[in-house]
């Protein structure tokens, strides 16, 4: 859990050598609450941001924390987030923080949207569509093939591959052809490269064939059909960990070579990066180099930070543990902008708002505080980072 010291006057925060020193009215704001009992209501929150004071040290004078400048007024891309359906069923406070500092929002739309042959359940891309709409939201679809969220009928389909792959044409069309228009882009397909060697995965779809050829012409044909439903419609490649397996890297860039060499529509690759607070600076900007060399757009698809590292029930997260969190989320951010050229730079995505709301801690199961945002909504010392970074 996230705690307090009521030994702590000041908040003190370190990004690469330079000291801030944040006023006690602040440090109540950006540490998270007591799990009995919220320190700060939203009102409370609001009336403390609005009275921020900023110390510099001497060592640098420049770098000014404005609490008033959103994410989205601070960045020169889209700054987008990926909260579920539970966004419009919990407090009016998280879904004004979505609204206050996004501009770009991630739909799911897994291969479980079609429940059984035929029968699909629309009903909240609907919704988060018609949503977009009314706040100029950009939207991205993910993701449209992928194995670990397809429905156990298409998992087990029998048929021969004619007719799976006749199965998975009507699925993707039937999804890009409805938002034709709206959903502006698409991770086409996900999570096919091993780490370790650069290689397919031999995953459950990829077992239907016989070689990695014959798989890869398969999805050349799911972008081809995504196309053909929306030629406007941008096509994206996600994958995670390359940061850290640069073996992965080379082999999606063969793979997405391939791709270009023969044709086939795509756009840009996602790097999902959730990543942990000592993972390697160097691996995050190299890998973006490499991505980048590609010349696709490139997307930060599915940002978070860990920093419980050994995975400790008990873990107290520290003003040490934040810091570093915020130095990471300022990291990538910088490392973005720099390194990745403008043109290509398709936004950077956070996945999920809160930390009572991450995947690790509601999937996994995992106790963690990897986002932005506590689990009131309060901004953390990882909101300034980040907004540090997007400048």
């Amino acid at each position: 859990m996230l705690q307090q010291s009521a030994a702590y006057k000041s908040f003190k925060l370190t990004f690469n050598g330079t000291l801030l020193v944040i006023s006690f009215v602040v440090f109540s704001v950006l540490t998270a609450c007591n799990p009995q009992q919220d320190m700060i209501t939203p009102e409370s929150s609001r009336a403390g941001l609005a009275s921020i004071d900023i110390i510099a040290s001497n060592q640098t004078s420049n770098i000014v924390i404005d609490s008033s400048t959103s994410l989205k007024a601070a960045a020169s891309f889209p700054v987008g987030a990926a909260p579920g359906s539970w966004l419009e069923k919990k407090t009016a406070k998280g879904y004004q923080v979505f609204v206050d500092n996004f501009n770009a929002k991630t739909v799911h739309a897994y291969m479980n949207r079609q429940v059984s042959p035929g029968n699909f359940n629309f009903s909240e891309m609907d919704y988060w569509v018609k949503w977009a709409e009314t706040h100029a939201i950009r939207l991205h679809g993910h993701c449209l093939v992928y194995q670990g969220a397809a429905p156990d009928w298409i998992l087990n389909f029998k048929g021969p591959n004619n007719e799976f792959e006749q199965v998975v044409k009507t699925h993707i069309q039937t999804m890009v052809g409805r938002y034709k228009g709206k959903i502006k882009s698409w991770d086409v397909v996900n999570e096919l490269i091993n780490d370790k060697d650069g290689t397919m995965f031999m995953r459950v779809f990829r077992k239907r064939y016989n070689s990695d050829a014959s798989y890869i012409e398969f999805l050349k044909r799911c972008f081809q059909w995504a196309h053909e439903a929306d030629p406007n419609a941008l096509l994206f490649y996600n994958d995670y960990n390359f940061e850290i397996a640069p073996a992965k890297v080379e082999g999606v860039i063969r793979l997405v070579n391939e791709f270009k060499r023969t044709g086939t529509p795509i756009h840009g690759i996602g790097t999902q990066m959730h990543m942990k607070v000592n993972t390697p600076d160097a691996g995050i900007r190299s890998s973006l180099q490499r991505l980048a060399s590609t010349g696709l757009l490139i997307h930060i698809s599915e940002l978070d930070i860990q920093i419980n590292l050994d995975e400790n029930p008990n873990l107290i997260f520290t003003n040490q543990l934040l810091d570093a969190q915020a130095a990471k989320f300022r990291t990538v951010a910088q490392a973005y902008k720099e390194l990745v050229p403008r043109q290509q730079q398709y936004g950077i995505t956070v996945w999920d708002l809160g930390d009572a709301d991450s995947w690790i801690v509601n999937s996994k199961k995992e106790h963690d505080a990897p986002c932005l945002f506590n689990t009131s909504y309060n901004k953390k010392p990882a909101y300034y980072g980040f907004l540090q970074g997007l400048r």
